[in-house]
C-alpha cells in the first residue's frame, strides 16, 4: 500500500505497490523522520470503505491517542498493514500497564494480533478516490469510524454470504 514505497512480497490479503527504489524500512524512517506518507492500497480487507487502488495518507501520531474507529498503519513482519482500531488491551502484568491495538480489516471476519507501540506507525487521515477525496478527520468519518469498529465483529455475518453468493455466480 504505498505509493513512495516498495514491498518486495507480495501477500493474499494486503498488497503494497509503489516506487521500485524505495523498501519497507524506507518508508518507516520516512514516516518517523518526515511525519507523513502516502500509500497506495492494493486488496480488500477494508472494503468498502477503504478500496484497492485507493490512495491513504498517514500522519504520524502519538500511540496513546488513538482511539477505537481510526484506520491506522502499522508494521509486522516487513509487512504494512492499514487496518482499523476496534479497541485496546492493556497488560496489567507490567508495572506500566502496557497498551496494545487490537485492529482488524473491515471485510475480514478475525481480529489481528495486537498492535504493539514498535509497530505502529502513524493514523490515516485522508483517503483519495479518484478525483474524490474523503477526510478521515472530518466529524462525520470519525462517527461513522467508530460505528464500523463497535459493529466490527459481526462483520462476519454480512461479509461471509456475499463471498458465499461470488462462489456460486462467478463473474
Amino acid at each position: 500500500m504505498a505509493a513512495t514505497a516498495a514491498i518486495p512480497r507480495i501477500e493474499e490479503k494486503e498488497r503494497f505497490i509503489s516506487r521500485p527504489t524505495e523498501s519497507g524500512s524506507e518508508i518507516s524512517r520516512k514516516i518517523r523522520s518526515q511525519g507523513s506518507v502516502c500509500l497506495r492500497v492494493l486488496g480488500g480487507s477494508m472494503t468498502p470503505w477503504i478500496r484497492s487502488g485507493d490512495l491513504v495518507f498517514i500522519k504520524r501520531f502519538d500511540f496513546a491517542r488513538v482511539s477505537t474507529g481510526d484506520v491506522i498503519l502499522f508494521e509486522r513482519d516487513d509487512r504494512f498493514f492499514v487496518h482499523r482500531i476496534i479497541g485496546r488491551v492493556h497488560n496489567v502484568s507490567t508495572r506500566k500497564g502496557v497498551s496494545q491495538l487490537v485492529t482488524k480489516g473491515d471485510a475480514l471476519d478475525g481480529v489481528d494480533a495486537p498492535v504493539s507501540a514498535a509497530e505502529f506507525l502513524g493514523r490515516a487521515t485522508r483517503i483519495h478516490r479518484g478525483h474524490r477525496h474523503i477526510d478521515l478527520e472530518s466529524f462525520t468519518h470519525v462517527l461513522l469510524g467508530r460505528v464500523l469498529a463497535h459493529s466490527s465483529r459481526m462483520s462476519p455475518l454480512l461479509y461471509r454470504p456475499i463471498r458465499f453468493a461470488k462462489h456460486l455466480f462467478p463473474g
